[in-house]
């Protein structure tokens, strides 16, 4: 058995099995499955905690049952307009007479050339849609999440290149009509992403152009509370929990606050709002007795622990971090121990607390091939943004061989500023460019959720004749562009197709480079001072199926990553069970 697998069984399956007795004992990869972040599952419900274990032992974990943790399914129903006769004119009777109110209650009266609600309706330009999504747990006002929509009725045949307009999310309820009922927890707007990818992320004729994604699309309209319900309730114990957290992290904003002497309120403080799971785990970590030399026996049993047979690794260094920088003194020792988990975990534990030696050995695990946590290593110094080094070690990380470390390492670049990630937003909502300076092989990262985004990686990424778009694909989608290059041209050419008034451009001349061609047909348009059109608005699943097709003909000499879709809802079902703790 290697490595990588027995610290599974050592730690992350019996921390699993803790999920479901109590979320005090979960580590940050199973957290962030009820943050949005990671598989749809749901927790489930059962007993409490084992109160002996030392990792939880005297903290707020045993006292307590995390509430707010569900996924919240949500649907409503909307409109996707800005086809050209691909849309449909059909649909539930009791439908279209929600959307035709909608429509009239939105639109302003007094403004010329208002569109009757009906016109929209009775278009083969729109499409009436269902639309579904997931609203994260602990999700604030204003917060994002991706929304699938799919074409109802049977007349329209492709929502590729629309825009979802009017979409008001809900919880479902079973009524007598089938309507939508209860208030609207979100709102859903934004461009279509219709793949042209199968969820492997491999390009097929056998796509369902009725169906597709707005990244980032739904917008949370009230906030989620995470409660601490007591699992005694006392008044006693409701106020020191409140009376802890608050001056443990609530700075001049209390961020505990009781009701009655049942339940504590949280909010999660503007510095963790990026990290809420690891907030939530420190939290329930964090021990109720501060007496200094309480602390000080308690950091030295969990440094011991770290050391004994099958330690719970994550839950332990969580249960040090909560205690703060008192804890560092008594896992000195650990950070050079030759057990690679326990070297990592205490090392992560400093860096963690501010520990220059805690982010010495966490750089050196992450630039070890033949680490077991190298990929953990590198998600945590992206977290580090006040150490300057983790930043450069991340910047060296572009270079790799591991596409799969490239893309991490990216990743975590991007939570800071830095110079060797520039970013372009083009067309509003449209793709988000990243033009990464990288020395390693080139390599074309394309995300498939949260945001349409595309990482370049390397500066002179460039396209090389012979190259033609869209060749033999034919999987029914109507495409804008159509682009060719001989092995001696300086430029594409581009032939636009205008899908308003069905009229071909003459032929233009696109850049060869890479991101200026992103660039170049994704911005909006807008004329140069030499009278050139600059920017097509070509919407990002169009974008994306040129760079692949480039990458799979080898007129990209580049590397094509599509993010993984495997824990995405597909087009047959969006249900999934719910619960809570």
């Amino acid at each position: 058995m290697n490595m990588s697998l027995r610290i599974l069984l050592k730690n992350v399956i019996p921390i699993v099995v803790m999920l479901a007795i109590s979320p005090g004992c979960a580590n940050e990869d199973e957290w962030n499955e009820f943050w949005g972040t990671g598989p749809k599952n749901q927790p489930a419900a059962g007993a409490r905690t084992e109160e002996t274990r030392i990792d939880v032992r005297d903290t707020i974990a045993p006292l307590v049952t995390v509430e707010g943790m569900r996924l919240n399914n949500v649907r409503g129903y909307g409109l996707v307009t800005d086809l050209v006769d691909t849309g449909g004119r059909d649909g539930p009777e009791i439908v279209k007479d929600y959307l035709f109110k909608e429509i009239e209650r939105r639109q302003d009266p007094s403004r010329p050339n208002t569109r009757p609600a009906g016109d929209f309706l009775n278009s083969k330009d729109s499409a009436i849609v269902e639309i579904t999504g997931w609203i994260p747990a602990g999700a604030e006002k204003g917060d994002r999440f991706d929304v699938f929509v799919k074409a109802l009725g049977s007349e329209a045949t492709s929502i590729v290149g629309g825009r979802l307009f009017i979409g008001e999310l809900k919880l479902y309820a079973e009524t007598p009509s089938g309507i939508l009922s209860s208030a609207t927890l979100a709102t859903a707007s934004g461009p279509v992403f219709v793949s042209p990818f199968n969820r492997k992320g491999k390009p097929t004729d056998k796509v369902d152009l009725t169906f597709g994604v707005v990244f980032g699309g739904g917008v949370v309209t009230e906030d989620r509370k995470i409660r601490l319900v007591l699992n005694d309730p006392s008044p006693s114990i409701a106020k020191r929990i409140e009376r802890e957290i608050n001056s443990r992290y609530g700075g001049l904003e209390k961020i505990a606050v009781g009701e009655r002497t049942s339940h504590i309120n949280l909010s999660v403080p503007r510095e963790y709002k990026q990290r809420k799971a690891h907030f939530l785990n420190r939290i329930l970590h964090t021990p109720l007795n501060s007496n200094v030399e309480y602390i000080a026996r308690r950091s030295k049993e969990l440094a011991q622990a770290f050391e004994e047979p099958e330690p719970f690794y994550d839950s332990i260094g969580i249960a040090l971090d909560a205690i703060g920088k008192s804890a560092v003194p008594f896992i000195e020792r650990l950070i050079a121990s030759e057990s690679e988990p326990v070297s990592y975990y205490a090392s992560r534990t400093a860096l963690r607390l501010g520990d220059r030696r805690g982010l010495d050995v966490v750089t050196r695990h992450a630039r070890d091939p033949k680490s077991d946590f190298r990929n953990q290593a590198i998600d945590e110094l992206g977290w580090a943004t006040n150490q300057y080094g983790a930043g450069e070690t991340l910047r060296e990380l572009l270079d790799d061989a591991d596409d799969e470390i490239r893309i991490a390492a990216y990743k975590a670049l991007r939570r800071r500023p830095h110079p060797a990630i520039q970013t372009f937003y083009l067309d509003h909502d449209n793709v988000v460019l990243d033009v990464v300076d990288s020395k390693g092989p080139y390599l074309i990262y394309v995300r498939r959720t949260m945001e349409p985004r595309i990482a370049v990686f390397g500066r002179q990424m460039s396209v090389r004749g012979p190259a033609i778009f869209p060749g033999e694909r034919n999987d029914g989608r109507r495409l804008l562009t159509r682009l060719t290059a001989e092995s001696s041209d300086e430029h594409l050419t581009l032939l636009y197709h205008n899908k308003r008034n069905n009229v071909l451009s003459p032929k233009l001349k696109a850049p060869l480079n890479v991101a200026e061609l992103i660039q170049y047909l994704c911005d909006s348009p807008r004329r140069l001072d030499n009278g050139e059109i600059h920017g097509l608005a070509v919407p990002y699943s169009e974008m994306v199926d040129i760079l692949s097709s480039f990458c799979d003909l080898g007129s990209l000499q580049s590397r094509f990553v599509l993010e993984g879709l495997e824990d995405q809802p597909d087009s047959k079902s969006n249900d999934r069970e719910e619960s809570e703790y």
